[in-house]
């Protein structure tokens, strides 16, 4: 892949660095300096430099034990920020903020990316003293959160076995991490409308979810109400619910999904 284009020095080394940017994939989460090298056509030392700057901007991270890049959390938070003044974002905010005022509880609406993640795209905080503090572009595994266990329960068979074959880690000791488990826990999401998390991802930490959906009835976003497991017992959660199901429904209804 050439990457010359005949501009000025700036532009190149832009041109360059989103080549670099670019050869990541699905396919490719992590890559070495020399299979940068050999898919963008760059020489070895020209790649090493501009990985290095993308790394201090936080574009990309390296595995200290293998030394080889990946794309960084700042891409998530750049891609939260663009998100921010969709069609979807705009509609759904004054339902999260209703929402968000009767639960006096942390709200935030959620994607799903293309790795695999759950990723928010609008967060509300609590005002409550104690709450859980979200942030858009928060990355999080789909197994340990009620947003991403909403998206799992949805997602064709294929993919799900394709997700749960690459493992799932323990974050807390509460962490649903056997696969047969966490599937009766997707079918009873999916009797239910919503799934629940008490301290999987981070202890003390408890939320709930439901599905939005497009005019085409497929999944595009969750909403989730969280915070501090002490003031969420799993019958608040259950409440919560509910109302976050009417919300989430209203939101869908707003971007044309038709029961």
């Amino acid at each position: 892949m050439s990457t010359d284009s005949g501009h000025g020095p700036a532009t190149r080394t832009i041109s360059r660095a989103m080549a670099i940017l670019h050869a990541f994939d699905e396919t490719r989460p992590e890559l070495g300096v020399t299979d940068v090298s050999q898919l963008t056509g760059l020489d070895k030392s020209t790649v090493y430099r501009l990985l290095s700057a993308l790394q201090q901007g936080g574009l990309v991270e390296q595995d200290p034990e293998t030394s080889k890049y990946r794309l960084g959390g700042g891409l998530v938070r750049l891609g939260g920020l663009a998100l921010r003044d969709t069609d979807l974002n705009r509609l759904a905010r004054p339902h999260l903020q209703d929402l968000a005022e009767r639960t006096q509880e942390t709200v935030n609406l959620s994607i799903l990316t293309e790795t695999d993640s759950l990723v928010n795209i609008d967060v509300i905080t609590s005002p409550r003293r104690v709450r859980n503090v979200g942030w858009i572009g928060r990355e999080m595994p789909l197994h340990a959160v009620s947003g991403g266990k909403t998206f799992l329960a949805h997602l064709p068979e294929r993919r799900l076995e394709q997700i749960l074959a690459r493992g799932l880690p323990a974050y807390t000791r509460d962490t649903t991490t056997d696969p047969a488990a966490l599937r009766e826990e997707l079918e009873e999401i999916r009797r239910t409308g919503y799934a629940i998390a008490q301290d999987e991802l981070e202890e003390g930490l408890s939320a709930v979810a439901a599905a939005v959906r497009n005019h085409e009835g497929c999944v595009v976003a969750v909403v989730s109400v969280s915070g501090p497991t002490s003031r969420l017992p799993r019958e608040r959660l259950i409440e919560l619910g509910d109302v976050t199901k009417e919300t989430a429904a209203l939101i869908s209804q707003q971007i044309g999904y038709v029961p």
